[in-house]
């Protein structure tokens, strides 16, 4: 299909990168007499197995880069951001490295940065937030981590940004599509709908976030670092007793486990409180039923929350087979709550604080889709 020569680069890249280390991580199956150099063993199964591994093949990419990139890392890493944003800020000074021919990150410019902007507009065509995450990724690695100052970057060719209407499901198709959820996967979907929350944010919900005597649910370090709190619905609250009655024993079980380590916890925090990654009220809401090692601190063994791919998966399963023509994904729980929300009567701006949006122009979209009387223009049809 002629694939453009930045295409093709990136499959040299990955392609070079598999027979390199591929066998490391099959165990020596290219080479049965070479020792594996996997340290400790993690035998889970299915797809968990799978997004686990992953992500640590992820991590460990990382970690054996290069110099520039490991100064990347520590710093994100002192300054607690999560785990993706390191990815995705490394990810970005990989690229820019490669289009720019950067031979080392103390002479980044703003001029080179303003040429690589262009190039993803016009070469990439890439949307106009996908630009902006570029943006801010390589001011950030010039600033917090070269100590450079960029000045004007001047103009750059903005990528278009297009207008895109939320999906929303109605009602009647949000009790369709609970319908076909069964277990844990139902009680997540509902806590998602019920609070709005993002699915970074629902999938990372430990024990003491829950407030089951006011209704509430609180989200900690959601989108730009802030806490916000949800509602949580009084329909919801026995199903979640029972949920945390399964994870408690879940959790004594592993407290007697001398393999495990302690839930993870930021940094800064666990050097604070060093015995919290064992307490209770720190244990993740919805915890893998797999073990994994921690990407981020080599051979340490924990069990870490679902994974949101997993998640997602059963979301979109259950939208086609509730026979729903709409594309569900774990965002439409987000968009149907803020728009059900202002179909009965809720003012946008209570709406937008439950959301977490800095701008109320963010949360205005959901106008464009209510259904109420009222609200918005009627079609001449009806009238006719």
């Amino acid at each position: 299909k002629s694939p453009r020569a930045w295409v093709v680069e990136r499959w040299k890249e990955a392609i070079q990168w598999f027979f390199l280390s591929a066998k490391t991580h099959a165990g020596g199956g290219y080479n049965e007499s070479e020792p594996s150099t996997v340290g400790k063993q993690v035998a889970p199964s299915g797809k968990a197995r799978d997004w686990q591994r992953r992500d640590l093949e992820s991590e460990e990419r990382l970690e054996a880069a290069t110099e520039d990139e490991r100064r990347i890392l520590a710093v994100m890493r002192r300054m607690g951001r999560a785990l993706r944003t390191e990815r995705n800020y490394v990810g970005w000074y990989r690229d820019f490295v490669r289009q720019s021919g950067l031979a080392d990150g103390s002479l980044i410019s703003a001029s080179m940065v303003k040429a690589y902007l262009d190039y993803l507009a016009m070469e990439r065509a890439v949307s106009s937030s996908t630009q902006k995450q570029a943006l801010n990724a390589l001011v950030f690695i010039a600033q917090e981590v070269f100590e450079l100052k960029l000045g004007e970057i001047g103009e750059f060719v903005k990528a278009k940004n297009h207008k895109r209407i939320p999906v929303v499901m109605s009602k009647a198709e949000t009790r369709q599509f609970f319908a076909k959820l069964k277990g844990e996967r139902l009680l997540m979907a509902k806590v998602q709908y019920a609070a709005g929350l993002r699915v970074s944010e629902l999938c990372r919900l430990r024990v003491q976030d829950l407030d089951l005597e006011r209704n509430q649910v609180t989200v900690r370090s959601g989108k730009g670092g802030k806490d916000r709190v949800a509602p949580l619905s009084e329909r919801l609250i026995g199903a979640l007793r029972a949920h945390l009655d399964e994870v408690r024993e879940l959790f004594e079980g592993d407290l007697q486990r001398a393999d495990l380590e302690g839930v993870y916890l930021p940094e800064a925090l666990a050097r604070r409180h060093g015995n919290a990654g064992k307490d209770w009220r720190w244990q993740w809401l919805w915890p893998s039923r797999e073990i994994s090692e921690d990407p981020r601190s080599r051979g340490a063994l924990r069990r870490h929350h679902v994974l949101p791919n997993a998640y997602q998966r059963s979301v979109s399963a259950a939208g086609k087979s509730a026979g729903l023509t709409k594309r569900i994904t774990s965002h439409t729980l987000r968009h149907s709550f803020a728009t059900h929300l202002l179909e009965d009567g809720v003012d946008i701006r209570t709406v937008q604080d439950l959301l977490g949006h800095k701008q109320i122009e963010t949360t205005q979209i959901y106008l464009h889709v209510m259904q109420k009387p009222g609200v918005g223009v009627r079609s001449p049809l009806d009238s006719l």
